[in-house]
């Protein structure tokens, strides 16, 4: 194989392998979006999990109310009456299960921002995937085409070779 022969098998490897960089990068691009979709639906599958726990909560404190009620009334107290015992029972049973259920409904909106943030940085990655595989093909390139040159080199790029000395005849400038 000649010189002009390696020259262009330097520069088709290297377009070659510049492609394939790319399509590297592609890949993870696509990878790193398919992740940031996943993220979002896993926050949103969190967040209605949280939702639930709050109904739950909030049924519970329901039904732990109308125990008090039913308790009060067994023992012939007015359980509506303003300031009693079963009144106080009441608020602070109320309460606490509101509170519970904010908690709740405050961690569901805390996971879908989370999984939207998490997913806006796995788009980014993918971004950049792109980007830094077209710069590292772009370099590849370069590489192949330098690559050629010092294997063939030509005129105006003669690479490492050092130009053969050149005699018009005769004894040169010496004589």
């Amino acid at each position: 194989m000649g010189g002009p022969a390696l020259a262009a098998f330097s520069v088709i490897t290297g377009v070659l392998s510049a492609k394939a960089q790319m399509d590297a990068g592609k890949a993870k691009a696509n990878q790193f979006r398919a992740e940031a979709r996943q993220t979002e639906l896993q926050g949103r599958v969190e967040a209605l999990n949280f939702k639930r726990q709050a109904v739950a909560v909030m049924k519970q404190t329901e039904r732990v109310m109308a125990s008090n009620v039913a308790r009060a009334a067994a023992g012939n107290m007015n359980p509506f009456a303003s300031g009693q015992t079963p009144d106080l029972i009441a608020s602070l049973n109320l309460r606490t299960g509101v509170s519970d259920a904010n908690l709740a409904r405050s961690n569901a909106d805390m996971a879908k921002s989370m999984s939207k943030y998490q997913a806006d940085q796995l788009r980014t990655a993918a971004v950049n995937a792109n980007r830094f595989a077209r710069q590292q093909a772009f370099i590849t390139i370069g590489q192949s085409i330098a690559s050629a040159g010092y294997l063939y080199p030509t005129h105006g790029f003669t690479g490492n070779a050092t130009p053969a000395p050149t005699y018009g005849g005769g004894l040169g400038p010496l004589a």
